[in-house]
This record gives C-alpha cells, structure tokens and sequence, in this order.
C-alpha cells in the first residue's frame, strides 16, 4: 500500500493524530507539535465524516483510546504497589486495569466531538462550522473527566505548552479552556487551509498565522509586567523519602528525622516560613493537640511550619496543611479534592464485589473525608491559599483561593507514588496553569519532586529534580493582581456552547424555511 492510499485511510489518520497529539504532554520539547498534531483529525472529519453512526462511534473511540494510552503509560511506573501490602499479581492487575481502564473511559467521550459533527452535517457541511462543533466536542469530552465520583481531569491539551510560558498567558484571560481552544482552532485552521480552494486556503492561513502572532505578542507584553505586593522568604524542603519508608511502622519517626534534620542545616534568620510536603507527617494523628513533636520544633527554629499531616477527628480522617507555630496549630486546612482508589472508594458498594482488590489501594483502612472551605492563612505579612496535590488539576480550587484573598498559593504534594514517569512533570505543568490563570507565585512542596517556585507568569524561578534530596530556599512574592479569569472563571466553553446552540437553531430555521418553499 503505498503512503497516498495509507494517508486516505480514515483509521491511519486517527491514529497518527492521536499519538502527535499526546507527544508534548510527554515530551515538553515539542511543545509546538501539538500546533498542528489535531491537523489530521480534522481532516479525517472534513473528508470522511459523513458516514453511519456507529462508524463514527469507533473512531471516536479509537482516537480516545491511543491518545489517553499513550500518555497514562505512566501508570506502568506504579509497579509494584508494595508499599500497601500489594502482591505482585494484584499490583500488575491493578495497574493493567488504571492504564487502559482510564484510557477506554476517557476515551469513549472522544466520540463526542465526531458523533456532534455527524448529527449537524445534514444541517450544514460547511468546513468552518463543523471546525466550531469538532471543537465544542473536543472541549466537551474533555469537561466530562471531572465529573462523578471517578473525577480525573489529568489531560489537557494545554499542558504540553508549560514550558513555553510566553504561548501560554491567555491563560489568565479564558484559564486552561481558552488555551486548549486556542491550539485547536489553529489546527482547524490549518486543515481548512488542505480541502479549501486556492483562495481560501490563503485566508485560513492568514488568519491562522494572525492568531498565532497576537497570542505570542500578548505573551511577550504579560511576561514583562508585573504586579507584586510583599515579600516572603521560603523554606522549602524535598526529603525524597521511599513511600515503602514512608508508611512502613517506623515511617513517621524516618521523616521526622529527615524533614527536622534538613530544615535545621539549612534554615536562616530570615526564614518567614518552613514548607514540608503532603503527608511529611505520614502517621494519622488524632487531633491537632497531638502534634507536640512539631510545636516544639517551631519554637527551637521561631519559625512557623506549613506541614502536610493526616488526622483523625471524630472518626474522620482528613488530609490536611497544618501552619504550625509555638503556639500550635493556627490554621488547618483539609483537602477538597480527594484521589479516587487512593484516599477513597468510589462506588464502594459495586465496586468492592467486582475488584475487591481495589479495596487494598487505600493507606488507611477507613475513607478520607473531603473538606469545605479554603482556610486563607495569614503568613509573613500576606494571604497565602492552599492546595494539596489532585487538587492542582481542578482550575476552580485555587480560584476560590485567590477570590477569598489569597496572594501566594502553595502546593504540597506526594507525587513519589509517580517515581520518576512523566506524570511528574505533567502534575508540574498545571501547577503552571494554576499561577497564570490568578497572577499569583506557586511554591511546590514535593516529597519526592518536583519542588519548584513558580512566578505569577507561570516560569519556575526554583527547581529540585525528580527523587534530589535538597531544599528550595528563595523569596517569592504576594500578589493582589485580578486576572480576568480569577474575576469570571471557566465561562468560555459555556460560551461556545452557547453559540453553538445558537448557530444549530438557525441553521434548522433556515432548512425548514426552505423545505416549507
């Protein structure tokens, strides 16, 4: 079969584009790829599209399945899952069943985008507007990850793009949606410039290119302005300790001893505040009261102590940020945004009867129970907002931060679960797209990387690399700044939906009206 035929094929088009597609979330470098990596699924949608519904439904599907599998290979990194007491049989069971279980799930909504685009051709088969719907449908299967009780919105388009901060600032305008929907309308116009005439095909490109411009001109103005009120000098500490040291019985003693002995080498008189990651303090401890052992460290070092802790209240577990002082505990914020499999069991009636093995993933025996509010803790002379790992995938959470108040956000996460895949640098990339969506510096605590300081225009000023043991100690800077995607939030897609609703009902007005005459 020669290359010509092979390109025709609608399956060899979904495939190609679906692994361009997933390339950058991957590999950073070639974050320009994915500029033009949705090229070939647009114009398997133009060319091909026009066929029976369940053919639709299969390259939807198939599209869905390669793109999410060839960027959860990462979940191969999770092997063996010792550190619960897994088997190797379960581990690999489980494993198995997260990379291609998650890949089909999110991958079936990747049929939205062609079935939407087959429902309206009879409407219209214009180009242009099947572009919109492909989009909308795009955007919508993406949306659809974060619903329910398996909630896991890790893909975004968007996030191979994080470590071109100067592609990626209109991300304080429409959030993470907005660049997401900026690449795919470049690649739709691309592939409108491959089926148009002569003529057109020049405006598309023109139109391609001018969007292009003005969004890398908007990036190089925001990277050089700023807008910082108040300092604070930071602390920051990666023990990058073994999870099998971690919760082994003894594991409490082992990072006390580190995150203590590393603070103490290091910590300075200008130090305002000490940052340890999530669960640092890997014991659950039964209230607040029982934390004496870190009371009294800040009282040795006269340093508050930003410490990520599990507790129990009431019978409750919590997963928690604890600002610590010699006074105790004076601010304790519990997690929202909970790991589904990890810190609970979704559908635990079902599910535990299907795949009881699933039951062995949490560390502790009883469900962590989600908290309410974000708890804005006064540090240093400023506001600081806080998020815990999962968190830093869901855009609202630190929004909420920044609107009650927030200046600086801080995130302490475990990502030693993710050993050294490219998941850790993908949970990094929307930490980026945390700060430049609220104008607002990010310091990462990592157990076991990446520990980073983010500036409020999404550049890492700070880095520890993957499983270094070391610390971070740097000023980062408060912030009172009101992006315009901290003051409206995701309105964007609901806006294209709107629209497009709008365009269907005139498109059947018109095509009434004409088979009426």
């Amino acid at each position: 079969m020669s290359f010509k035929n092979l390109v025709a094929k609608p399956w060899f088009l979904i495939i190609i584009s679906a692994v361009l597609s997933a390339l950058p979330l991957t590999f950073s470098k070639l974050f320009l790829l994915s500029w033009v990596s949705f090229l070939p699924l647009f114009y398997m949608i133009f060319k091909y599209n026009d066929t029976k519904w369940r053919v639709c439904f299969r390259r939807g599907f198939l599209f869905g399945f390669v793109y999410h599998v060839c960027i959860y290979y990462w979940f191969l990194w999770f092997y063996p899952i010792d550190y619960v007491g897994m088997g190797s049989a379960a581990s690999l069971v489980v494993v198995a069943l997260a990379w291609f279980g998650i890949s089909a799930v999110h991958g079936i909504l990747w049929c939205i985008p062609l079935l939407l685009c087959r429902a309206v051709q009879k409407l219209s088969k214009n180009s242009l507007f099947l572009s919109f719907v492909c989009i909308v449908g795009i955007m919508c299967s993406q949306k659809l990850t974060s619903i329910s009780e398996l909630s896991f919105p890790w893909v975004r388009i968007a996030l191979g793009q994080y470590e071109a901060p100067v592609l990626i600032q209109s991300a304080s305008i429409w959030g993470i949606d907005g660049v997401d929907i900026l690449i795919l309308v470049i690649n739709a116009l691309i592939a409108l410039c491959v089926v148009y005439p002569p003529q057109k095909r020049k405006i598309a490109a023109t139109i391609a290119a001018s969007i292009f411009v003005l969004n890398l001109g908007f990036g190089i103005i925001k990277l050089n302005t700023q807008s910082i009120n108040g300092e604070l000098n930071i602390l920051s500490i990666q023990g990058s300790i073994s999870q099998n040291d971690k919760w082994s019985s003894d594991g409490d003693r082992i990072c006390y001893d580190k995150y203590s002995s590393l603070t103490k080498e290091n910590i300075d008189t200008d130090t305002d505040v000490i940052i340890w990651p999530e669960s640092a303090v890997p014991k659950v401890y039964r209230n607040e009261g029982a934390l004496k052992q870190y009371k009294k460290l800040s009282t040795e070092l006269d340093t508050p102590i930003l410490v990520g802790v599990l507790l129990r209240n009431d019978g409750e577990h919590t997963n928690n940020t604890a600002l610590i002082t010699s006074d105790g505990v004076m601010y304790n914020y519990a997690k929202r945004q909970l790991v589904p499999f990890g810190e609970y069991m979704p559908y635990e009636d079902a599910l535990s009867k299907i795949l009881p093995v699933l039951t062995e993933l949490n560390i502790i025996e009883d469900d962590y129970v989600p908290g309410k509010d974000t708890i804005i803790m006064e540090i240093g002379g400023g506001k600081v907002g806080n998020i815990i790992c999962f968190e830093s995938i869901y855009p609202h959470l630190s929004r909420d931060s920044v609107n009650d108040g927030a200046e600086l956000l801080v995130e302490v996460t475990n990502d030693s679960w993710l050993k050294d895949s490219p998941a850790m640098h993908q949970h990094l990339a929307h930490g980026v797209f945390r700060s430049i969506e609220n104008g607002r510096y990010l310091v990462r605590s990592a157990n076991s990387g990446i520990s980073a300081v983010i500036d409020n225009r999404g550049r890492a000023v700070s880095q520890l690399g993957i499983n270094e043991q070391g610390i971070i100690k740097d000023t980062v800077y408060f912030s009172n700044e009101q992006t315009l995607y901290t003051i409206t939030g995701d309105m964007l897609f609901p806006l294209c939906c709107i629209t497009l609703i709008v365009l269907i009902t005139i498109f059947i007005i018109k095509r009434k009206k004409t088979t009426d005459n």
